[in-house]
């Protein structure tokens, strides 16, 4: 399926991504250190890639035309929209929650990465 599919970089991209969070997430669990940049850190530059992936395939299944891809303002809405409501919203809400520049940072650079990804095709 995935010869089919276009955008083979990014849909790769975004596998391994998965498959690294799996992998810290176990390691997580397993060794029980929750002190590292790695944890805090990581997930937030995985999700933007693997978020506007799902978009859009949802964008691609309603429209069926896989030639469609997310322009600039939208991954830069999407990374806006997680840095309010994770980093300010959240944090404001539950004491669970942090606020933190670093996390807007890494969701930048993942919508950065993702941007990338599609245009190199």
């Amino acid at each position: 399926m995935i010869r089919r599919l276009p955008l083979k970089w990014l849909h790769l991209y975004v596998l391994l991504s998965l498959g690294v969070f799996l992998y810290v997430q176990g390691l997580k669990y397993v060794s029980g250190i929750d002190n590292s940049w790695v944890f805090h850190h990581l997930n937030d530059f995985l999700t933007i890639p693997i978020v506007a992936t799902l978009c859009l395939w949802g964008v691609w299944l309603v429209k069926k035309d896989f030639g469609i891809r997310l322009n600039i303002f939208t991954i830069l809405s999407l990374v806006a929209l997680f840095s309010i409501f994770f980093e300010y919203y959240l944090p404001q809400q539950s004491h669970r929650y942090t606020s933190d520049i670093w996390d807007v940072v890494c969701y930048f650079l993942g919508g950065f990465i993702f941007w990338s990804l599609q245009k190199l095709g």
